[in-house]
Order: structure tokens, then sequence, then C-alpha cells
């Protein structure tokens, strides 16, 4: 079994190999190819607890994963995760690696896929609503995937040191609002911080946060200004996303696609545009099944065995 560490699932899961992973995810998911139970949530001390789960032909995926934002005061990190990848055909255990990272690639991977798909690889300005680890990797994964002119961060702390190790602009909320053509929503807060009164009058937005029922990131305005609001998996948001859930029973969604079906049929995306992600075990499974494959290609990881 090969065990990959947070230094090895970097160099294995490079921009491009990534976003390929996941159009591959969500196209799988979306055909119906992929097995995936509804994942196990359960919460512990307020704190956020999942286990995700998922197999195709080529491998099946087990992730353990937590959100912990207590984590910050002490000074450890807020996700944390592990995943096993084994052989669907014989059972055999494959490879261990750490998820956060393979989490947060993943994730940004899909925010910058669902650019490409709804806007293009061309951006303006890039507005990145955060400072934390998903803000670090979708910056990582945009900035090299993407063509890109400028970028604005803002956070309620740290994004001054993000921007500048990015080179990007500091700035507060609603200037990053008004002048981003394509915005990345990557925060832990439970009310909206993507405010419809402020954007462009053509814009695509990712929000990957606000992944429970009781929390947003896009407000009404946000949600009724956008012509087409992609979704990762119709069956999550409709039970996880306080910003899917919340417009849908007030009536005010607009046309819903999954991104998986965009890709696979070919169809228009007509801006503005949202993209509301909680995450799918399918990304999982093919980000590690990707990283494990490239990781034996360049001779990364350490062998283990059991006794």
């Amino acid at each position: 079994m090969l065990f990959l560490r947070t230094s090895d699932v970097e160099k294995a899961l490079r921009p491009e190999i990534a976003v390929q992973a996941v159009r591959e995810a969500f196209t799988e998911l979306s055909s119906g190819r992929i097995n995936q139970p509804k994942r196990t949530v359960i919460m512990i001390k307020g704190d956020w607890w999942a286990v995700m789960q998922s197999a195709t032909e080529n491998a099946f995926v087990a992730k353990v994963v937590n959100v912990i934002p207590r984590n910050v005061a002490r000074n450890k990190p807020a996700v944390n995760a592990v995943v096993l990848l084994m052989d669907p055909v014989d059972g055999s255990p494959l490879a261990m690696m750490e998820g956060s990272v393979l989490t947060a690639i993943r994730t940004s991977a899909a925010s910058v896929l669902s650019t490409e798909v709804a806007y293009g690889r061309n951006v303006g300005t890039l507005g990145v609503i955060g400072a934390g680890t998903e803000a670090r990797y979708h910056l990582k994964i945009a900035l090299k995937y993407l063509k890109i002119g400028k970028v604005l961060i803002t956070a309620r702390k740290s994004h001054y040191a993000l921007a500048k190790e990015f080179g990007a602009e500091p700035t507060n909320l609603e200037t990053l609002l008004r002048q981003s053509d394509v915005i990345y929503a990557t925060t832990s807060s439970k009310e909206p911080v993507v405010l419809g009164k402020y954007l462009k009058d053509d814009f695509h937005v990712s929000s990957i946060g606000a992944h429970t029922p009781d929390s947003r990131e896009l407000d009404d305005e946000a949600v009724k200004r956008a012509k087409t609001y992609l979704v990762d998996s119709m069956e999550a948001v409709s039970e996880e996303a306080g910003d899917f859930i919340e417009p849908k029973k007030k009536g005010i969604l607009p046309r819903v696609l999954e991104i998986g079906e965009v890709i696979s049929k070919g169809l228009k995306v007509e801006r503005p545009s949202v993209f509301k992600s909680v995450g799918t075990s399918a990304q999982d499974n093919l980000a590690a099944y990707y990283a494990y494959r490239e990781a034996l290609r360049l001779g990364l990881g350490t062998e283990l065995t059991f006794p």
C-alpha cells in the first residue's frame, strides 16, 4: 500500500490533473456511473464530521473528514481528513493519503472547472472571499489553470498576508464584489458574503462554503440575478446547502443544472451564473485515483505493508 503525504498529494494533483479529475467525477456522477451512497454526517460537540464513500470500475474510496472551526484558535487546521483507496476487484488496499489537502485541491479544481464551463479560461478580475486553506488552494489552482488579469482578496483577517503571497490586491468586500468578474466564496461564514446588490451585470460566482442547511454565502439578490444555477450534485445541495434550500423554498431559483450534465451534453450556461458545491465523494474518488496513478508514475510516496 502506498502512503502519500501532503507534499506527495500536491505534486501528484497538479492543476491540469486536478481539473481533469473533477471533470471526470462530475460527468460520471451525472451519468450514474458512480456508486455514491449518501455521506454519513454527525455533529460532535458542534463540529461537523462525515464519512464519504464511492466506487467506480477503478477504485473504491472512503474518506473520513471533519470541520472544526475552533481549531483556528488552537493553531491547528480546521479541516482534517484521511482517504483510503482500495482495488474494487480484489479488495486490496492500494493507498492511504492525507485528505485535507486532497479535499482542498479537488474543491478548488471544481470552482476552476465551473469557471471554465460558465465563463471561460480568460478572467479579467478574480475575487476571492476568505483567507484560509480553501482560499489559498483556489488561488494556486486558478492562477496556474486560468489566465487572470487581476486578483482581489478580502476576509475578516489574514487576507493581507495571502494577497502579498500571491501578488494580489487586498481590499474590502464591497469593492471586491463590484469589481470582480469571477468570485470564489471560500468562507466559514453562516451569513451571506456575496451580496447581489453590488455584483456586476455579468458575473460567475462559485460558493464552496456554507455547506449546512442553516448557513448561507449567497444572499437572495445574488441568486435572483443569476440566470443559471450550477450544482455539483442535485441530491446533495437539496439536502445540505442553505444557499439552495432557502431560495428553492422562496421560489427564486433560476435554471438549475448539474455541472456534469452541462459538460457531458454540451449545454450552454447563461450568465450571470452561480456554482454551488458542497463536495461529493465522486470528487474524492477520482482525485484519489488520479493522485495514486500520478504518484506511481512519478515515484512519489512510501510503501507500507501490513504485518
